[in-house]
């Protein structure tokens, strides 16, 4: 991610435009039952058909208000449309606990592999939707079944697209996939309600420490700290500091729905990026993503913590790992830090730079004689196992993401089909006490620095001479910018620039050489990017 440095905007001026941002659910339900009653039998307060029979996430709700304007007509206006999805996100969402398995799609983390946990919903539904489309959705019987005669009324080709000649795809979805939806994504209405009580009282905390981990840039502590205006509209201020000691400033507009989910936007050197928060008010904890607008698979992982917490808790100490005889510059990110620190034995403080209840950086050096595989990090009268390791060697490295997606696209700024980058890092561990690989005592030692190049990944990339044509990689940083969408009339057949790599990482511990490889799809852009896939 391309960080700059934002020039200061006062808090007074930010909090004088959240007006124009203000959001009203109360607002929204009016809306509902004024305009949605042309087609909806009801109200929202006894039962609304259709509507007052599902659950989504505000992403969800979003494409259905979508979906309302562009198929049936529906008049609204913007500001109506966004307090209609805070209405219904508030009162008709989903429980962190229902989200937590699926957030992936919500925070636009690139090359997830879903698992495919069910042979049913993968033959029927997954050849076209993703396995997070229908768990981030919660419906009653009748309403699943309606949508089994919506895909068949509105798209009469996908029986055959989805290799039904052989089957009975209809009565396979109503008998046998509505009963599974039902079953494991029903509405469960008390569910909710449950929830929505337990959070009732709940009062978002102001500051928030937090970690993030940046590809290419690194580890970060930031300060989060959020402004409310009206009715769970906040200002939205981060300031972080990277390991490399870069400090940034992100100034933006968030929004809470359900009293969980978060929902920001800001501009970063006139880059636009969101932020995706899944609040927990049990723990006042989150997770999360931001990432560019434009650019989703750029962006930084995101964990934290209310920052006033009376809690001893650890989000992130970095690095992982200090080499035998080296120093490092050592930061612990935390909540109530204030007791005495004990390092590993195999650790000596050379200065204290920083200690406040929320961060501690020291400056230590590792003993070049002792070996050791993992050590524990006490504040205070609070241990945490395993959190930091000393170590002589790197015995074997992992590529992340260990398989990829990369897409062709236009140049930027002047079209409009976006390439699609990819990322990645060298992670390096060590054997465990086993001493063997790939066991689960293996401990991870954070990035290493690694050099980066590409190869084919079969004989039929090297037939097609896939390397001449797919794209670049930057061989220290690991990252691949794809090259310009085709056709390319310099290829057999003049096919696209798309292509099937290897992407290979190689590092030096000492006189020993360790290397792995990546695999990479590099194909056709994506001209369709609906916020659930």
């Amino acid at each position: 991610m391309n960080y700059k440095k934002l020039s200061k905007i006062g808090i007074g001026a930010l909090l004088s435009s959240l007006p124009l941002f203000a959001i009203d659910a109360q607002m929204g339900k009016d809306v509902i039952n004024s305009k949605c009653t042309a087609c909806h039998v009801g109200n929202l307060d006894t039962g609304l058909s259709r509507i007052s029979d599902q659950r989504k996430t505000p992403e969800g709700w979003y494409m259905t208000v979508k979906r309302m304007q562009r198929e049936h007509g529906l008049s609204i206006t913007r500001d109506e449309e966004s307090n209609v999805i805070k209405y219904l996100s508030d009162y008709q969402g989903l429980t962190p606990d229902e989200i937590k398995p699926y957030s992936y799609v919500l925070d636009k983390t690139p090359n997830v592999q879903e698992e495919g946990k069910d042979d049913l919903l993968t033959e029927m539904c997954v050849r076209c939707h993703s396995e997070a489309r229908i768990g981030l959705q919660r419906r009653t019987a009748n309403e699943w079944n309606s949508l089994v005669n919506y895909h068949v009324a509105q798209f009469p080709s996908f029986e055959v697209q989805a290799q039904a000649r052989d089957r009975d795809w209809f009565g396979v979805a109503q008998n046998e996939v509505v009963p599974y939806l039902e079953e494991n994504f029903g509405k469960d209405k008390a569910k909710f309600d449950k929830y929505k009580k337990s959070v009732k009282n709940y009062e978002l905390p102001k500051k928030w420490i937090t970690y993030g981990h940046t590809p290419i840039l690194g580890d970060f502590t930031a300060v989060l700290t959020l402004i409310k205006s009206t009715d769970e509209s906040y200002a939205m201020l981060m300031d972080y500091t990277y390991a490399s000691g870069q400090e940034y400033k992100a100034r933006g507009i968030a929004v809470v729905y359900g009293g969980s989910e978060l929902r920001a936007s800001f501009t970063v050197n006139g880059v636009k990026y969101r932020q995706i928060l899944h609040l927990d008010p049990k723990t006042n904890s989150f997770e999360g993503r931001m990432f560019e607008s434009l650019h989703p698979e750029n962006g930084s992982t995101l964990v934290g913590k209310a920052k006033d917490s009376k809690e001893t808790t650890l989000l992130a100490v970095y690095p992982k790992a200090v080499k035998a005889g080296e120093k490092a510059t050592l930061s612990i990110v935390g909540t109530n830090l204030s007791g005495n620190v004990k390092l590993p034995s195999t650790l000596k403080v050379l200065s204290t730079i920083k200690h406040t209840d929320n961060e501690i950086v020291l400056d230590v050096i590792a003993d070049k004689n002792v070996k050791t595989f993992d050590g524990s990090i006490q504040i205070g009268a609070k241990t945490f196992k395993n959190s930091l390791a000393v170590y002589d060697k790197v015995d074997y490295i992992k590529v992340t993401p260990d398989y990829a997606i990369s897409r062709i696209g236009g140049d930027e700024g002047k079209d409009k089909i976006l390439k699609e980058y990819a990322t990645f890092e060298a992670i390096g561990y060590l054997n465990g006490k086993d001493g063997e690989k790939g066991t689960a005592d293996d401990i991870e030692l954070g990035v290493i620095p690694a050099t980066w190049h590409l190869e084919a990944y079969d004989e039929r990339a090297v037939e097609d001479k896939d390397l001449n044509y797919v794209g670049q990689i930057d061989n220290k940083t690991g990252k691949f910018t794809p090259n310009i969408s085709g056709p390319n009339e310099k290829r057999k057949l003049m096919t696209n620039n798309a292509g099937n790599i290897s992407v290979v990482a190689t590092y030096k511990d000492g006189n020993v050489e360790l290397s792995e490889k990546s695999h990479m799809i590099v194909t056709v852009p994506k001209f369709v990017n609906p916020p659930i896939n």
